[in-house]
């Protein structure tokens, strides 16, 4: 698909100095109820003031594909204000209280189904006849992984190449079950817990053309297809000035990314990230950087371009899944922000 991208831009189908324009924002969301856990949850309320606040401020819902293959590949041309609406894990409530809502819209959505608990009846998840009517309508169904696993970890005593068989035929099991009660084949795949790694990604990489992460960011010409930003909404992080930053986001412009350190999925604490940076519209002598927790964490900038940004972390803290946010302004003076996220799981404490 990228070589289309480079034809169109050959072809001056594309602007060779709108590539750093087009960018977009995917919102993830999981339960849209008032009686499910608020950490994965939002309510009925906030749901619909967040669609009316796209709706006010003329922002554009475009299906996933769509705007996965205009920003990344940039095979064609991304409004200024470009939305996507995802859904992990496929909840009752997104056939009960967002479907509604979104329909009477007419607005896109995808939703990621992890197939082993539908196939078991459990609650409350959707049906096999639900999600078939959801597709009807025209919602895009993809894959969450059959069971839902921590899909970059190995089990203890487990080598590389069994690891890689087991994940191989989780995936496989589910695509091929959304293909058979449904009748499509996914192309984007959403990974477990937002959870990704370099290895898991191969491994995605050869059913699906896109993967998708869970942390915060916007969408543009440097995201890697196999790990893509969404701003997650839950309670305590669903406010509408919250909402506006996520939707009116940026992409920072990083080119690659170094920990130290070095290392990929479950892994040893992350003592300071390199990030090499593209130039772009942002205020570059101004990026911050703050950990999962909202500390701020020194950096030191050396400019270019590419420009480096030395962030220093510390290899410090509890076990899990760990990230830090970088944000610069916009150099336009919108107020946006340009935002990228670093994410990594934890497996050891260092004194």
């Amino acid at each position: 698909m990228r070589w289309l991208a480079v034809i169109a831009l050959l072809a001056g189908c594309v602007p060779a100095d709108s590539a750093q324009d087009r960018h977009g924002v995917i919102l993830l969301y999981h339960h849209v109820s008032d009686e499910t856990p608020p950490s994965t949850s939002v309510t009925p309320e906030r749901f619909e003031a967040h669609l009316d606040y796209l709706d006010q401020h003329d922002f554009e819902i475009w299906p996933l594909e769509r705007l996965l293959t205009a920003t990344i590949d940039g095979e064609e041309a991304v409004p200024d204000k470009v939305v996507a609406i995802t859904f992990d894990d496929a909840y009752e409530s997104v056939y009960t209280e967002a479907w509604p809502e979104l329909r009477e819209r007419g607005w896109p959505f995808a939703v990621f189904v992890n197939t082993d608990a539908v196939d078991a009846g459990h609650s409350p998840y959707m049906d096999w006849e639900q999600l078939r009517t959801l597709h009807e309508d025209g919602v895009t169904i993809g894959n969450h992984s059959a069971s839902h696993g921590h899909l970059i970890a190995r089990r203890d005593g487990e080598r590389e190449s069994d690891w890689e068989k087991r994940v191989e035929a989780d995936i496989e099991r589910a695509d091929r079950g959304i293909s058979e009660e449904i009748g499509v084949e996914p192309v984007v795949f959403a990974y477990p817990y937002g959870e990704d790694s370099a290895a898991l990604a191969e491994v995605v990489g050869d059913q699906h053309e896109f993967a998708l992460a869970q942390r915060s960011g916007a969408v543009g010409e440097y995201t890697d297809p196999l790990s893509v930003p969404r701003f997650p909404m839950a309670s305590g992080f669903d406010g509408m000035d919250r909402f506006a930053l996520a939707v009116n986001a940026r992409p920072l412009p990083v080119i690659d990314s170094e920990p130290s350190p070095p290392g990929d999925g479950v892994r040893e604490p992350v003592e300071s990230l390199r990030l090499k940076l593209a130039d772009g519209g942002y205020r570059h002598g101004q990026i911050a950087c703050f950990s999962g927790g909202g500390e701020r964490l020194n950096v030191a900038l050396e400019e270019g371009p590419p420009h480096r940004l030395d962030i220093t972390i510390g290899g410090r803290g509890s076990t899990g899944r760990k990230k830090i946010n970088c944000t610069a302004p916009a150099a336009d003076g919108s107020g946006d922000y340009f935002w990228y996220s670093f994410q990594w799981v934890q497996d050891a404490v260092r004194d």
